[in-house]
């Protein structure tokens, strides 16, 4: 996982990264300043994503129009938006489009997005807003980066 998150730095290097101890401590402090934009398939949101994140389809192009529809300029200087998707390719697409149009808001990258957040046993959940231990590994070459107990069929 370590050389991923490496790669993924180093190839979005414009890009801010947060980590998931620093992203639960944001989330405990104040999760009102905090916006979760889950950057993956339906179909892998729906298996399981972070409480209270929005998706959001990772073709998404037009920033301008997801910033408005989810009311994110009228948002506090003090909030972030913290973009994730399974490793954190995806997301870190988006939070390269989307910084430009939110100027004075901080747009992270969830470091090892919800691979490494579900690894690390932290808090999950499905559709029905259940928790679960359960991620959808994106692909079969995803797969074996979760640890078994966390793997769902794909």
């Amino acid at each position: 996982m370590n050389g991923i998150i490496w790669w993924i730095q180093n190839r979005f290097q414009s890009v801010q990264h947060l980590g998931s101890d620093l992203l639960s401590q944001h989330l405990a402090q104040d999760r009102n300043q905090v916006v979760l934009l889950d950057v993956r398939s339906l179909a892998e949101y729906e298996v399981s994503h972070l409480e209270g994140a929005i998706h959001v389809d990772p073709e998404t192009s037009d920033m301008e129009q997801l910033v408005n529809e989810l009311g994110l300029a009228g948002r506090a200087a003090n909030s972030q938006v913290v973009c994730y998707c399974t490793v954190g390719y995806r997301s870190c697409m988006l939070a390269k489009r989307l910084a430009p149009f939110l100027p004075s808001l901080r747009v992270y990258n969830l470091e090892g997005g919800l691979v490494k957040w579900a690894n690390e046993r932290r808090s999950i959940v499905d559709s029905r807003e259940q928790p679960t231990r359960l991620v959808h590994p994106y692909s079969s070459t995803w797969t074996y980066l979760l640890k078994p107990a966390f793997r769902a069929q794909i």
